[in-house]
């Protein structure tokens, strides 16, 4: 891995290195939402704030996952599953006229 220069194991390293400065942000709007008591808009502001990191983390784990999968090195947890039910609720959503389930 130490000679890895893909692309995919470029995004996972550029992944966890904004995954420390993001925690940094996170830790300290929730620290101050919990100690401190905000005036309009600053507490709205806040909530902003808070907000956006955590969607930031979301999409991070997103780009994470595209990248082990490009790599090769994703492995899908496995458990059963009813197909039936499966085709049926994806019928259910995109509509008879889209989706048979016999």
């Amino acid at each position: 891995m130490q000679n890895d220069t893909s692309f995919a194991r470029l995004v996972s390293l550029a992944c966890h290195d904004v995954r420390t400065p993001l925690a940094t942000v996170h830790g300290f709007v929730k620290t101050l939402s919990r100690t401190v008591e905000l005036e309009p808009p600053a507490d709205r502001y806040l909530e902003m704030i808070e907000a956006a990191s955590q969607q930031i983390a979301e999409l991070l784990d997103e780009l994470s996952l595209a990248s082990r999968i490009e790599a090769g090195r994703y492995e899908p947890p496995r458990r059963e599953a009813d197909t039936l039910a499966l085709a049926r609720a994806a019928a259910d959503r995109l509509g008879a006229d889209r989706v048979r389930v016999s």
